[in-house]
């Protein structure tokens, strides 16, 4: 027999192991320890929505995040900062044409106030808002029959979904690998899903 301690073969018939001295006999007693379960074996707390219906969520809230883009552009005018961007990145048009100042700085601070509110800050407070809010879905989720939840299947708080926003970024870097997963797991979470802690379920008839 071999000594479950060293693991050197040992005399069978003897109480102790010949090599490393250890008492066999209560070393096998011990019992061995079973791993803790995993995270994912949690119970699950409703089905869990597929690619195809978040993926046609997500398109009706583009259209609808695209209208908003466009009514915040013109109401803080926003539509030069798109225009300097062009004129100076393609057309090579000198910064002091771009502007009144005609300085480098007012030409960035309208590109990035334009770009920033427009691909930031409006579906970062369309996202966050609606999915901490109480129906727990964007428009488009809401017309697929959706909500978004913690790991428990509670309603996410505004911090929350926050975070599930911007990782959304980091499944978007990754050749959107972190999208992709969704089709594959077992609870059908996107890496930005995983990383907020937020499940999106089919919503029960009983809601």
């Amino acid at each position: 027999m071999f000594c479950p301690k060293c693991g050197k073969e040992t005399d069978a018939s003897g109480k102790f192991c010949q090599w490393c001295g250890a008492d066999i006999e209560s070393v096998q007693s011990q019992p061995v320890a079973t791993p803790a379960p995993e995270e994912d074996e949690r119970p699950d707390v409703g089905v869990y929505a597929g690619l195809g219906r978040r993926l046609v969520a997500f398109i009706v809230d583009l259209i609808l995040i695209l209208l908003i883009d466009l009514v915040v552009a013109g109401a803080l005018g926003l539509f030069r900062g798109f225009q300097n961007l062009f004129f100076y990145a393609v057309q090579r048009i000198p910064v002091e044409q771009l502007t009144v100042e005609g300085t480098t700085a007012a030409l960035f601070g309208s590109i990035i106030a334009a770009y920033g509110i427009t691909l930031i800050v409006v579906p970062w407070a369309y996202y966050a808002g609606f999915e901490s809010s109480r129906s727990q879905a964007t428009p488009g989720k809401v017309l697929m029959k959706l909500v978004v939840t913690d790991l428990e299947g509670n309603k996410p708080s505004f911090a929350r979904t926050t975070l599930r926003f911007f990782w959304k970024y980091i499944s978007a870097l990754i050749i959107f690998i972190g999208f992709i997963m969704i089709a594959f797991t077992r609870k059908h979470q996107g890496l930005h899903d995983i990383l907020s802690g937020c499940l999106v379920l089919l919503q029960q008839d009983s809601q």
